[in-house]
């Protein structure tokens, strides 16, 4: 019986459902879209998708804003993230083209964005599209520097779940705190004095002519420092966001005048200055640092060091010599300046590590005299890194607040140039190092070697190459004395006898097999017939000159490059020139013939 009125009931139960669909379709005519194999809906959906991509590549934006205003319209209630990040960021496209991207009414981006942050609230969108829109709208602020903004939505990146897992955050946040910081301090201790930017020579160039030469001829410490930073972080992770400063090279300085002429007066007193602040009276307390990072310390002199550094890394005017200083400090690191520091750290020690936190945390932690947490920083960052810049970063610190520790400084320059051996003023560094005879000989050869492996030197580079020929030929001299018998006080005759030898660096195994590389392809790269017309025809004479004193110590004073040049420099009488060739052909290493040798002696 229950069989029969369940049949009985079922074409009732079809006859209700047609009616409701046909109710639909008289009320509702977009539920006509659904029916069907296909969905219509989804399908022009996409469609509108396409030609939106498509008119805006093409840049035909009234057929675009059209299209647009059609898909806004149709899918005012979806939860796509996809979908809803196709129709904003068109959107704000738009509106710029529309109004100017310098005249366009920054609020009406901040409402594109407000309503797009409405659509993705649900809970079937995923946390990373939520903090992804997050983190784009605090960069916009940034970018045009509404840092109210800014602080509100970090304020709501923060409430996000699972914030820690993204590294990226923690960087956004830490630059926006950084920035907060930076902005509400007075406009007195942002500026720094002309004279207290950083310099050229105190560093990079001082106490070496060489490196002057390098300096000044096209890459100053500049490069090694100020322009590294900006390129490769640009201004937005750096608490001097809003400062550039130009480097001025005297180009007017003689190539001849002594070295101790080059070291600038400011950073002459600077490695004395800081030792009297720390007391290192002995190499454990040196080794210790001049400042000490348990608890607050707010030592005026140690701000007056800092003063030396140069302005990418002390880009701030603390007025140390006031009498209300420890005050006004204490009231620098607020809570912005806290957050700034958390965030970035956090940014810094995520896995993998941002190395964009590495430069705002050191100014931070600077700012704050916390000279030995910031190098710890580094030195902690350099142990993952395989990037130049934070051993340029440690470079720079070590030299000024640790200058007597010349093996770990050099150690870090020997880094820096085999992750960058293009980089003119690491070298130029290392061969500071060298001249003040803190740098072995042998390794300086090496490093200039590796750094004609990836780039073409100029004439100084190729001098200091063939003078440190020069000198592995006349130091590798082994001298033996033979005492001749003589009575109780009388003076003893010595004899020498003098032998020459290959050095070392060429006859470990390892090392012989580069340099017969090296020889073979500077061959061609350097001493080939076409690099020589091209030279000659310049008029390049001293640097054919100085590339024909190495090609001398390498292949010999036979090798036609040599030749050629010889010829040349007797035709133009240059006597200073020739006489610089002449002292390196008579005392040819002839390199390459000895490398090839079955037995060197």
């Amino acid at each position: 019986m229950e069989i029969i009125e369940a049949i009985s009931e079922t074409p009732k139960a079809h006859k209700r459902k047609l009616d409701k669909r046909l109710i639909l379709s008289l009320t509702k005519p977009s539920y006509l879209l659904s029916l069907g194999r296909v969905h219509i809906r989804w399908e022009n959906r996409q469609r509108l998708c396409y030609l939106l991509e498509k008119l805006v590549a093409k840049h035909k934006w009234a057929e675009a804003s059209g299209v647009l205003t059609i898909l806004l319209k149709g899918t005012s209630n979806d939860c796509s993230a996809d979908l809803n990040r196709l129709k904003y960021t068109e959107s704000v496209k738009l509106l710029k083209h529309i109004e100017g991207d310098h005249q366009v009414d920054r609020r009406r981006i901040r409402d594109i964005y407000e309503i797009w942050m409405s659509r993705i609230r649900s809970k079937t969108v995923q946390v990373e599209e939520r903090i992804a829109l997050n983190l784009e709208f605090i960069l916009f602020c940034l970018t045009h520097g509404y840092l109210g903004w800014a602080h509100q939505a970090t304020l709501s990146l923060m409430k996000e779940p699972d914030l820690s897992c993204h590294p990226i955050s923690n960087l956004v946040m830490g630059v926006t705190f950084c920035q907060l910081w930076y902005s509400n301090l007075s406009e007195d201790v942002k500026r720094r004095h002309p004279n207290q930017d950083y310099t050229p020579q105190q560093s990079e160039t001082s106490g070496s002519k060489f490196s002057n030469q390098i300096a000044n001829s096209e890459e100053n410490y500049a490069a090694y420092t100020h322009d590294a930073v900006t390129s490769q972080y640009n201004s937005e992770t750096s608490v001097m966001n809003d400062k550039r400063e130009t480097p001025v090279a005297d180009r007017q300085l003689h190539t001849e005048v002594p070295a101790q002429n080059y070291v600038n007066l400011q950073s002459a007193h600077i490695p004395l200055e800081v030792e009297q602040l720390g007391s290192c009276h002995n190499s454990a307390e040196n080794e210790a640092g001049f400042y000490n990072d348990s608890g607050y310390t707010c030592d005026p002199s140690v701000f007056s060091a800092l003063e030396g550094l140069e302005s990418w890394l002390m880009p701030l005017q603390l007025p140390h010599c006031s009498e209300n200083f420890v005050d006004m400090h204490r009231q620098l690191l607020n809570s912005h300046y806290n957050d700034a520091v958390k965030y970035l750290r956090m940014a810094l020690h995520a896995a993998p590590p941002l190395s964009a936190a590495l430069l705002p945390l050191t100014q931070l932690l600077l700012t704050a005299g916390q000279v030995n947490e910031a190098l710890s920083e580094v030195k902690s960052f350099c142990n993952n890194s395989n990037m130049p810049f934070p051993f340029r970063l440690k470079a720079s610190l070590l030299e000024y607040f640790y200058s007597n520790d010349s093996v770990v400084l050099s150690n870090c320059v020997e880094e820096i140039l085999k992750k960058d051996p293009t980089s003119r003023p690491s070298l130029a560094r290392l061969v500071s190092i060298y001249q003040n005879g803190d740098y072995s000989l042998e390794s300086l050869v090496e490093m200039i070697a590796l750094h004609l492996e990836a780039t073409y030197p100029e004439s100084n580079i190729w001098r200091e190459f063939a003078s440190c020929f020069l000198k592995l030929y006349q130091y590798e001299e082994d001298r033996l004395s033979v005492c001749l018998n003589g009575n109780k006080g009388e003076q003893k005759a010595n004899l020498s006898i003098n032998y020459k030898r290959m050095p070392k660096i060429f006859t470990e195994r390892t090392s012989r097999n580069a340099w017969r590389l090296r020889c073979k392809c500077w061959s061609i790269r350097y001493f080939g017939k076409r690099m020589l017309e091209s030279e000659i025809a310049s008029g390049a004479w001293e640097l054919l000159t100085y590339k024909a004193a190495c090609a001398s110590h390498l292949y010999g004073k036979e090798h036609h490059y040599v030749v050629k040049v010889y010829t040349h420099l007797e035709e133009q009488n240059d006597r200073d020139l020739l006489k610089f060739l002449k002292v390196h052909m008579e005392n040819s290493m002839r390199l390459n013939v000895k490398l090839h040798e079955k037995q060197i002696r």
